[in-house]
């Protein structure tokens, strides 16, 4: 990965980025194999817990790549934005909140894909013995969280449906990774949970109290973004198209065949248990792809303006930039011939 070019964006945009707590040394993982394909142009992409890597790869959607990929790995959404800051990367994907605040810090990238998720997602879950019963019950407690990445998003918007704020509970800030060990060691009352954690937390504390699940309350949206000066190159923009192609077709292969994601997935790279790993993927619900509309930039400013209203942003942010009318037209349409 290249160093980062902190020049790349004023100081007072860059703080906008956060680092997600103690990430920092530890906070890129692993890189996947050196390349993948052939061909004289190669994108770099971000991807998160090896999920597009394990995607396209188990779907035999990297056979036949006329351009080369290679995969770099980040622990959040925050850090794929580091990444487009640094020039490192070409592609990557996050979820809803991080995509705001790539916006907010004007870094040059587009949105070339959106997929929604319908499922619980996310879990604000009370701890067992904390004698929480409801998201009212939240006030003044201490809640784990990961700034910057969806499930901060997701806690605000939960409690904004009791006419809270995130500055009217005690929030504690830690690594997505680290959500299940500090709901585990008592050190949090309440902490926005993923599948995993909960399953795990709640199996072995059944006095554990679910307050409100993503489905609830969040537009289950995850944003696949590109850098403009990789659209802007002809041959790296055909290459993309190609690629969201085949990240849609992987998409519909995965909601065909469950059995083999759920091992190629949750069991071979998550390390889960057989019967474990299929609870965690009932628990995160189906994804299809959406077309970029009005309906996807709607949910994206009105979170970005809760954010505002919590304190979160330093002013109100615009997210139709990301949202240019051609790189709209040009994507969605291969959403729609490579979607079944």
């Amino acid at each position: 990965m290249k160093p980062f070019r902190r020049t790349l964006l004023p100081f007072a945009l860059l703080a906008l980025l956060p680092l997600v707590g103690a990430c920092g040394a530890g906070a890129r993982a692993d890189t996947g194999p050196a390349a993948a394909g052939a061909g004289t142009v190669t994108l770099h992409i971000g991807d998160q817990g090896k999920y597009l890597q394990t995607l396209l790869q188990t779907s035999e959607q990297l056979q036949g790549l006329g351009y080369q990929v290679v995969f770099d790995q980040f622990n959040s959404g925050p850090l794929v934005n580091q990444a487009f800051v640094a020039g490192a990367i070409d592609f990557g994907v996050m979820g809803d909140t991080p995509a705001i605040y790539a916006a907010a810090a004007d870094i040059p990238v587009d949105v070339v894909a959106a997929s929604h998720t319908v499922g619980p997602g996310y879990t604000l879950v009370a701890r067992a013995g904390s004698g929480i019963t409801g998201l009212a019950g939240l006030k003044g407690h201490k809640v784990g969280y990961s700034k910057g990445t969806a499930n901060q998003g997701f806690l605000i918007q939960a409690l904004d449906t009791v006419g809270l704020k995130q500055q009217d509970v005690t929030p504690v800030d830690v690594p997505l990774q680290n959500i299940g060990q500090v709901l585990e060691s008592g050190t949090v009352d309440a902490a926005t949970a993923s599948p995993q954690d909960l399953i795990n937390y709640a199996q072995a504390h059944p006095g554990a109290v679910k307050l409100i699940n993503g489905q609830q309350v969040s537009s289950g949206y995850s944003f696949w973004l590109a850098t403009r000066k990789a659209l802007a190159d002809q041959p790296r923009r055909a290459a993309l198209l190609d690629l969201v192609g085949r990240l849609v077709k992987a998409n519909s292969w995965n909601r065909a065949h469950p059995d083999a994601w759920i091992d190629a997935y949750y069991v071979k790279v998550n390390k889960q248990k057989p019967e474990v790993a299929k609870l965690i993927w009932q628990a995160a619900g189906e994804t299809r792809f959406a077309q970029l509309d009005g309906a996807v930039t709607g949910a994206q400013q009105r979170q970005a303006d809760l954010f505002l209203a919590n304190g979160q942003l330093p002013r109100k942010v615009d997210v139709s930039g990301e949202f240019p009318a051609e790189v709209v037209t040009a994507f969605n349409a291969q959403v729609t011939a490579n979607q079944h």
